[in-house]
């Protein structure tokens, strides 16, 4: 196995397996595909490697978990996202994010569900150094970009037009790929409503468990993923008056496991929350369910 930088990398696809039995499915009907895939963080989708005149599909699914029990409230979040990212050169690739949100919030007895498209995210990375060693690549890329109103606002949107931005570390080597970044959202007011900007710095470790030894007729790779995410959010704000039970601090370990091949890349994460410190959003997050596939054109 070799380690390249964005640009050599092996191609690779995804897709959002709502089961097991469709993740099986996916891996049996691909797995006489040969070659390797790098692997890549499974929570954030800023570090997903694409090479020059490459096209990325990723089909991701998300279910999260939040509850607030002093207001007996339960929040049921699927999120159904497309990512499709392109390299226009080696160190320069777009991406697009298309989510479909599917909301339940449960007051005791009473349902509220709501299902529509989310807002939309449009972004860009540049690579702005890297340096290559035997077994061994580090590059640093910042990117930026724009969340715009796709979404229905007030339920599946927010309505506003958002920008943010980070810089993303990436170091690989032929046991293990980490993913360091760190990122800023300044949300935008819209109908009178604001929310708190967002500061977060995620860590994404994926560790080569198998093929202990790797041969030549090595087919596929299976990783152990360890996510830390943190994110500190400002108060929500009505017109210029901050929102009680708004902002606060979070954060979270996500193990998972991702298998990846020349083509394709399949993985799964639990996200476990570690600290809830203040009100983000009245709800307290539960856990959090990601799991994709992802290939490469």
């Amino acid at each position: 196995m070799s380690v390249l930088p964005y640009s050599q990398r092996p191609k690779s696809l995804a897709w959002p397996g709502n089961s097991i039995a469709i993740l099986l499915l996916c891996i049996s009907t691909w797995l006489v595909l040969t070659g390797t895939a790098s692997a890549a963080a499974i929570t954030f989708n800023t570090a997903l490697p694409v090479s020059k005149d490459e096209l990325l599909l990723r089909e991701q699914l998300i279910i999260a978990q939040s509850s607030n029990e002093q207001t007996d409230l339960e929040l049921t979040e699927v999120t159904a996202a497309t990512v499709l990212g392109y390299g226009i050169t080696s160190k320069w690739s777009v991406f697009g994010v298309l989510p479909v949100r599917f909301i339940t919030r449960d007051f005791g007895a009473v349902d509220n569900h709501q299902a529509g498209l989310g807002d939309a995210m449009l972004f860009t990375r540049y690579e702005v150094w890297r340096a290559d060693q035997q077994g061994r690549t580090m590059r640093l890329s910042p990117f930026a970009g724009v969340r715009v109103p796709t979404g229905e606002d007030g339920r599946t949107g927010d309505g506003s037009v958002d920008v943010f931005g980070g810089l993303i570390f990436t170091q690989a080597s032929v046991d293990y790929v980490w993913d360091a970044q760190i990122s800023y959202t300044e949300n935008r007011q819209a109908d009178g409503f604001t929310r708190g900007d967002i500061i977060a710095f995620n860590n994404s470790l994926q560790y080569r468990l198998l093929p202990g030894k790797i041969t030549t007729d090595t087919k596929g790779f299976l990783f152990a993923v360890l996510e830390l995410n943190a994110e500190q959010r400002g108060d929500n704000r009505i017109q210029s008056v901050s929102v009680q039970q708004s902002g606060g601090f979070q954060l979270s370990l996500t193990p998972g496991l991702q298998y990846t091949t020349r083509r394709w890349v399949a993985d799964v994460a639990v996200q476990i929350p570690v600290i809830n410190a203040g009100h983000v959003n009245g709800l307290k997050p539960d856990y959090s369910i990601f799991s994709s596939v992802r290939f490469n054109f």
